[in-house]
């Protein structure tokens, strides 16, 4: 066999002798497979983990390993080619974190006014660990500015070779979508982690009345924030209350009862539902009042929460970076910036109907409200108040100038209730200039008008740090590991969780057509 070079003019030249008839036995062949180590795979695999995608997962190698080269390959095998085809596309775990400085200083340098700060632990004979890890985008600290003051913040555990836990900041914007304020990499939800994320998350958003933090009740998320927001309101997600109530006191319609409760605006409402709670449950009731009743039941909070009653949405972020997590914490900090690069130019580009001037989620809010106002009786009381009755005979009064209502759902959202529309629509004044400014789509667009930009030269980085100029020390590895064995690909569930199932499969029968049955169990006369 020669290979030539495809140039006439070139004398590169391979020479090779080929021997295509097998001398040996047919049992010396069937150890060939054993040629396909892990290592091997994993090089033939690194072209599909390019990019920001999650490639393909161990049973996808399996079949690609069989269909394409008849290499039949076991699990273990796979899982572990995997890896290497990781550590080949998103670089090594353990070598991203001294790669880390550089990559941040450059993220700075494109995007001026992020925050970003790196902790490490000294060790002797062994240098400084990695402990923590902090980044907050200069668009998302700009646009925190337009954003309603309600912080949901959550942990969710990494799955990369070093193990961790990422902490996130979110908010919601005026479309009631995820705004993610912030991200950090620590070693765990404890009480010095969390602290240290609430520390560096004061740089931006101060320490005031206004803010409302929403998260489970995680006692490290409670200390941090009565230490660092001392003036701030903390308030629980009811989802997280919810699953806690079904495990301690086995009944679901329990459950059912906090969130009534809970969701209720007015203290009559509230109280209406609780008598319900004690009168099923004492032990229940005596629960939820030791909690605090301010914790949980928006009629009794001090603050405003307005519609954000669970920490869904940082749940919805987690779920977003759900591949990324195994991803090595460079590529994990990578993935972030992308994603949220994508989100703001996509969001950038809301249309704008006609005489809409409010987001299209609370367009959907006035024009429900709107639906169930026409049964509403409306009697003028002075000017911009107004009485207004239900079919049960219930009265309320509102205020349009100061906007509010006595059903308290006005001021609390900064929506027009049902009430309001009707009020409204008897005092012939516009419904969307009762709705607060936050909620506008210009606000809208200004929450998303500073842009993210990439970080160039992000294949280079490792040379770049090569010197270590930028920290002037090496960063090690934290001294955690995720213990040994195959890793959960499928989240634990938590306390009073349960797995939903899928809709039940209709039984055809092949005889009949019909349903319920099948063909064995067919009565139907042919």
């Amino acid at each position: 066999m020669v290979l030539t070079c495809f140039s006439e003019t070139c004398k590169w030249r391979v020479y090779a002798e080929v021997e295509l008839n097998h001398s040996c036995t047919v049992d010396d062949r069937t150890g060939y497979q054993s040629q396909a180590t892990h290592t091997v795979i994993g090089g033939m695999m690194k072209g599909k983990f390019a990019g920001r995608g999650g490639g393909p997962r161990p049973n996808d190698i399996r079949e690609a390993m069989q269909g394409d080269h008849d290499v039949h390959i076991s699990y273990w095998k796979a899982w572990r080619s995997r890896e290497v085809a990781l550590d080949y596309a998103k670089g090594s775990s353990g070598a991203s974190y001294n790669l880390l400085p550089t990559y941040l200083e450059k993220l700075v340098m494109a995007n001026p006014g992020s925050i970003t700060q790196i902790h490490t632990e000294y060790a002797d004979g062994i240098g400084h660990r990695f402990k923590y890890m902090f980044m907050a985008l200069a668009a998302s600290i700009e646009g925190y500015r337009f954003m309603r003051k309600v912080v949901i913040v959550d942990g969710t555990h990494l799955r990369g070779k070093y193990a961790g836990c990422l902490l996130t900041a979110s908010a919601q914007d005026g479309n009631y979508q995820v705004f993610p304020l912030a991200v950090a990499v620590v070693d765990g939800q404890n009480d010095k982690a969390w602290e240290w994320f609430f520390t560096k998350l004061s740089q931006f958003i101060p320490n005031n009345e206004d803010i409302v933090f929403v998260s489970d009740r995680h006692p490290s998320i409670y200390m941090a924030i009565a230490k660092v927001y001392p003036a701030g309101r903390h308030c629980a997600c009811i989802l997280h209350l919810k699953r806690n109530i079904r495990t301690y006191f086995k009944d679901k319609h329990l459950g059912y009862l906090v969130g009534k409760a809970a969701r209720a605006y007015r203290l009559s409402e509230f109280y209406l539902t609780f008598n319900e709670i004690k009168r099923v449950n004492q032990s229940c009731a005596d629960y939820l009042v030791g909690i605090g009743l301010e914790h949980w039941a928006r009629s009794h909070f001090q603050g405003n929460r307005y519609n954000i009653m669970t920490s869904n949405v940082a749940e919805t972020w987690n779920s977003v970076l759900r591949d990324a997590r195994e991803y090595p914490i460079l590529s994990l900090i990578e993935y972030i910036r992308a994603k949220l690069m994508t989100w703001f130019a996509k969001r950038r580009q809301i249309k704008r109907g006609e005489g809409q001037m409010l987001t299209p989620r609370v367009e959907e809010i006035l024009a429900a409200n709107f639906e169930r106002s026409g049964s509403l009786w409306v009697t003028m009381i002075g000017e911009a108040e107004y009485e207004v009755r239900n079919k049960e005979g219930a009265t309320f009064h509102v205020n349009l100038s100061q906007k509010t209502c006595t059903c308290h759902e006005f001021q609390a959202l900064l929506i027009p209730c049902t009430h309001a529309i009707a009020a409204a629509t008897r005092a012939q004044i516009r419904i969307d200039s009762l709705v607060d400014g936050c909620y506008s789509r210009s606000t809208y667009t200004a929450a998303y008008s500073n842009v993210i930009n990439p970080v160039v030269e992000y294949e280079s980085i490792e040379i770049l740090s090569s010197d270590n100029s930028v920290s002037g020390v090496e960063i090690n590895p934290p001294s955690s590991r995720r213990p040994p064995g195959r890793p959960r690909k499928s989240r634990i569930l938590s306390r009073g969780e349960f797995q939903t199932r899928g809709p039940k499969k209709r039984t055809v029968c092949s005889r009949c057509k019909g349903g319920g049955h099948n063909r064995a169990t067919c009565k139907v006369a042919i």
